[in-house]
């Protein structure tokens, strides 16, 4: 189980500068779009203020400056009201607030007390976990029976007694070469937050037959391959007794225990089940 990646953000700094103080310290913590999160000394803002100062002096003659001045303040992120209260108290703020841009869990720290940031620089990476992704192994023998929009039920084992439901709404073009398997991903809802990053699921999928439902299906055991050929052992009663004559079958998609028999068979007909290599 992961988050939805489209729901991760990093946050990051308007200005570059020295981190004075961290509000968010840990892993795990919520925070809520708006909230300051950090402050910044920055001998960038110190210059940039210095120089609203100045311009405000020949705001009256020449506001075009006065508003370069603000605009530049509003680049690094500082608000209007912001703005508006440090033209109030005419002093210099050597810290500027780093202010939450989104809603949800710090899922990764990444600076500390201390650390010179540039502009840019990513300070937190915020999850907003009101949906996770639900991610399954398909292995590569069983992905022909799997489809987009099939449905999945499964059960989490901290969640014991629970029976959870959802659709398949993607599944990964590739598979991973030393797995040998792709991932289908749930997309659910998390009302709660009861669903967590790194829980283990479990689920079953019922597909549909991916070709005709009349197909023949034989056990695994009836199978014989030798080399590039796929063989089974028909069963054949004549007078003088029952043998077995060797033909060659197409098989398609596996069906766990069982093959389907794409050609080379018809019904009716009668195969050695077990024993192959011993008739043969």
């Amino acid at each position: 189980m992961e988050a939805d990646e489209r729901s991760i953000y990093s946050q990051s700094s308007h200005i570059p500068g020295r981190v004075e103080r961290l509000m968010v310290n840990f892993t795990g913590e919520y925070i809520k779009q708006g909230q300051i999160i950090a402050y910044i000394y920055s001998p960038d803002l110190v210059t940039a203020q210095e120089e609203l100062f100045e311009a405000r002096k020949v705001a009256d003659t020449q506001p075009q400056f006065f508003n370069a001045a603000k605009e530049k303040l509003k680049n690094w992120k500082l608000s209007d009201n912001q703005i508006a209260q440090i033209l109030q108290s005419g002093t210099v703020k050597e810290e500027l607030p780093i202010h939450a841009d989104v809603s949800g869990y710090v899922t990764e720290k990444m600076v500390n007390l201390g650390d010179y940031v540039n502009k840019g620089k990513a300070l937190y990476q915020i999850a907003n976990l009101n949906s996770v992704w639900v991610l399954f192994d398909i292995y590569e023998s069983d992905m022909p029976w799997v489809r987009k929009g099939d449905e999945v039920v499964f059960t989490i084992p901290s969640l014991p007694g629970e029976n959870f439901k959802g659709r398949i709404s993607y599944i990964d073009p590739v598979i991973n070469p030393m797995t040998r398997v792709a991932k289908a991903r749930i997309e659910i809802g998390n009302a709660g937050l009861r669903l967590k990053p790194e829980m283990f699921a479990s689920g079953t999928v019922k597909a549909k037959q991916p070709i005709a439902s009349e197909a023949i299906t034989i056990p695994k055991s009836a199978v014989m391959w030798t080399g590039e050929r796929s063989v089974v052992y028909i069963k054949n009663t004549t007078s003088n007794g029952v043998n077995f004559v060797l033909r060659d079958v197409t098989l398609g998609p596996s069906l766990g225990n069982g093959f389907i028999v794409k050609e080379g068979l018809q019904e009716g007909d009668e195969i050695a089940v077990n024993g192959t290599f011993s008739i043969d």
